[in-house]
């Protein structure tokens, strides 16, 4: 029953559509639209961090602060809060998972406007501040780790059009989504040294780029994971690669560290932009676990 629920919950995801102006950038397919990665805001195109491949029986919520700085000796800074929240629905097969930049402020210099494009009016750089994208991820983990078998998760994640600002190359008006599935295992051992655990994934993404155009994009990632009884850490690679092949094609490095501290755990993320992401991050946050046995 409760993965019927599930499966139905990941065809409704699929099949939402977000409304919003798509602005109509360029008809023409050999010439790039240029709404990529590489000439937008840190939080337009974000490349897809690589999921847990497993559902815990808790409620997980994060908030941080999340600071990016423009790579190169042009003025590019954005930062303000951002949430996560994972909901196991009543089972460890299943979760639904929400994740958005709460509000954001920027500060940009004319370098950086006529990198992106952005034309008379902002010659001298901008500022503002505005709320981000709305993701919304139905995650079903369909095969659990036994020897040699890995774990197996896979997720269909819309994102919605909230984002405004289009003009500034913040956010670019209209939905997108992305499917992908990722399959991890483990070493564990006793003593200091708990788990060690490695993750590949692997799939797709898409976004609309003007009226009657759209970006496909094969995106792809691994990830590697130490715990411990102190702390947690994982590293990343992970990118995707549009067809346009103009500034669509971000690939990241990023570091996660958690320390255990009960049902409280604070973290510290690093993400390296390596090409078509000219961003450098830095974030600090809260990670609390709320057991299901509180509210069921």
């Amino acid at each position: 029953m409760m993965r019927n629920k599930a499966f139905l919950l990941l065809i409704l995801l699929t099949g939402t559509k977000a409304g919003a102006q798509t602005p109509i950038v360029q008809s023409d397919l050999a010439v790039p639209t240029k709404v990529a990665p590489a000439y937008f805001g840190p939080n337009a195109f974000p490349v897809p961090v690589i999921p847990e491949a497993r559902i815990d029986k808790a409620i997980t919520a994060e908030l941080s602060g999340d600071f990016f700085l423009g790579q190169g000796k042009a003025l590019d800074f954005t930062g303000g809060p951002s949430f996560r929240l994972r909901i196991p629905l009543w089972t460890d097969r299943a979760a639904l998972s929400l994740w958005m930049p709460v509000q954001e402020w920027w500060r940009y210099d004319g370098q950086t406007a006529a990198m992106r494009r952005l034309g008379e009016r902002y010659r001298d750089g901008g500022k503002g501040h505005d709320s981000g994208d709305l993701y919304i991820s139905a995650d079903l983990y369909v095969l659990r780790a036994r020897g040699w078998i890995p774990d197996v998760l896979v997720r269909a994640v819309l994102k919605t059009a909230s984002g405004n600002h289009f003009a500034e190359a913040r956010y670019y008006d209209a939905p997108g989504y992305f499917f992908d599935a990722t399959i991890a295992n483990s070493l564990y051992f006793k003593g200091f040294f708990k788990e060690l655990r490695g993750a590949a994934s692997g799939g797709f993404l898409c976004w609309q780029t003007d009226n009657g155009r759209q970006n496909d994009a094969i995106q792809a990632g691994v990830s590697a994971m130490l715990d411990t009884k102190v702390f947690r850490l994982e590293t990343q690679l992970a990118g995707y690669f549009g067809w346009e092949k103009d500034g669509d094609r971000p690939i990241t490095a990023r570091a996660r560290l958690d320390f255990h501290a009960g049902h409280l755990s604070p973290f510290l993320v690093f993400a390296w932009g390596i090409r078509d992401y000219p961003f450098m991050m830095m974030s600090a946050g809260l990670r609390y676990d709320f057991p299901m046995t509180r509210f069921f």
